[in-house]
């Protein structure tokens, strides 16, 4: 299983041999309890692998540090510890990262602290805990330590090898550079709409002098970079003084660097910046789709000004991912089937849904402005009578609801084929999926004849006139020559 995004690096290491299995599969059991054992190092000359499961096995890590405190935060929302049997907050965890200095992320505040035991010689200490999300901080240790290791949260259990692991071990080594990148929840929903990656690294804490900072990210080729001056760059959430970086486009390739001004601020005093976190949002003009899913990964360059991976490879974000769909729908006459009946010429616009991610589209509900795609809001049906809309968001890897393999959308009919009415109900709900969807996804859209005037007719109802009219006349004439017939036998 893939570490969460939320979980420090600091806990968790990846495909480690030993691992062992899980300690639960399946449903979360809320009646156990759980503990959190940290194993407190220095900095390893070769970095090791930790398992979240298990304590390091003899000799795996060198140099302990005895006399560390680590305090245990619940975390709260609206004042209440998170509710782990709610799914929506789980997702919440996607994107959590701990606030500078030990403050809650943003959103959340931080319960009553519980300090751990100071690490022993061996760097251990160990606490038990009941089913919950926490925030775990390094709060005091010897004086000889330099920099403290990075806040992080950690879950009773945690996720491990698609199973749960409810008494968890973390690593926390000091001044370990992190960056995390997210996605902004899509507000235009059309081709040609701005995609944006916050993407974040909190400043570690080091030694030595700062000699560079950058965090750079290169675009898909389905992406196309934004002005610069639309990239904003923070501090804790305030503007960063725009002396300290420059933030330079370069085709695909966007990077945010400290200037010599900007250094000398991470260098004010020891570590004076140290747990501050900064923050770019990358942001993309989607302008085509491929297979409909657009990856995205950041990269933090700490120390490495010429940007040389052979001197100090980049930390890699985590991969975002956003997805797109194109909408194909036939456009035809009622009562046709086939290749017969095929209208074009119908203009239509495309709405949002109420619920986009409903389970079944067939009842989905316009809201909104009609949506903008590649610069038009209407769409004809054109060739064999399909409405075609080359580009619509379906979801993404971070926002509810994540990685939805397809989203609901309404067209609106504006206008009629020539020769034809608008259906009494102009509205038609569909359904876009990832990548190209095609006319047998959605239902057909039919139109109906217009009426016109009678023309008159000399086969049926003026036929019997002129039937009825001819009987009449051969009455008369029968009734005529019986009466001229009487006269002349009574002249007789």
């Amino acid at each position: 299983m893939e570490r969460p995004p939320w979980a420090s690096s600091h806990l968790w290491a990846e495909g480690a041999p030993q691992s062992l299995p899980p300690q639960g599969f399946g449903d979360i059991d809320f009646e156990r309890s759980g503990s959190l054992t940290v194993h407190k190092f220095l900095h390893q000359v070769t970095p090791g692998q930790g398992d979240i499961s298990e304590a390091p096995a003899d000799g795996e890590f060198t140099d302990p540090v005895e006399g560390v405190v680590f305090t245990v935060y619940p975390l709260l929302k609206n004042g209440q510890a998170l509710d782990l049997t709610v799914p929506a907050n789980w997702d919440a965890l996607q994107s959590l990262v701990p606030g500078a200095g030990c403050a809650a992320p943003p959103g959340y505040t931080l319960g009553a602290a519980q300090a751990m035991p100071l690490t022993n010689s061996a760097g251990i200490a160990q606490v038990s805990l009941t089913i919950g999300a926490y925030q775990v901080c390094e709060t005091s240790a010897p004086a000889q330590i330099i920099d403290a290791a990075s806040p992080f949260i950690v879950t009773i259990p945690m996720p491990h090898q698609s199973g749960w692991v409810y008494d968890v071990h973390a690593y926390p080594k000091n001044g370990e550079a992190t960056i995390t990148k997210s996605i902004d929840e899509q507000q235009n929903t059309g081709l040609g709409a701005v995609v944006k990656f916050p993407v974040s690294a909190p400043i570690p804490t080091t030694g030595d002098d700062w000699t560079g900072f950058a965090i750079r990210d290169t675009f898909d080729s389905r992406l196309t970079p934004v002005a610069a001056a639309d990239m904003p760059v923070t501090v804790n959430g305030a503007a960063l003084d725009p002396t300290y970086y420059t933030l330079t486009v370069a085709g695909q390739q966007i990077t945010m660097n400290f200037t010599p001004a900007g250094l000398a601020w991470l260098n004010q005093g020891p570590n004076a910046q140290a747990g501050k976190t900064i923050q770019v949002v990358f942001a993309g003009t989607v302008t085509s789709l491929g297979n409909g899913t657009i990856t995205n990964t950041a990269e933090l360059w700490p120390n490495n000004p010429g940007f040389d991976p052979n001197t100090k490879p980049p930390v890699p974000s985590p991969t975002v991912e956003t997805h797109w769909g194109s909408l194909a729908v036939q456009k035809r006459a009622a009562g046709t089937a086939g290749d017969q009946g095929k209208l074009n010429g119908a203009v239509f616009e495309v709405y949002n849904a109420v619920d986009p991610y409903a389970a079944d589209c067939s009842a989905a509900e316009a809201t909104g402005d009609p949506i903008e795609v590649n610069g038009t809001t209407n769409f004809a049906s054109t060739g064999t009578g399909v409405i075609s809309i080359p580009g619509l968001f379906v979801s993404d890897s971070v926002n509810p609801a994540i990685d939805a393999l397809q989203r609901c959308y309404v067209l609106k009919e504006i206008a009629a084929p020539a020769g034809y009415v608008l259906p009494a109900d102009p509205f038609t709900a569909v359904t876009v999926k990832i990548g190209e969807t095609t006319v047998s996804d959605n239902v057909e859209i039919v139109n109906t004849q217009q009426g016109v005037p009678e023309l008159p007719l000399t086969g049926a109802a003026g036929q019997v006139l002129l039937i009825a009219g001819g009987i009449a006349a051969i009455a008369i004439a029968a009734g005529l020559i019986l009466l001229n017939r009487r006269r002349a036998a009574d002249t007789n």
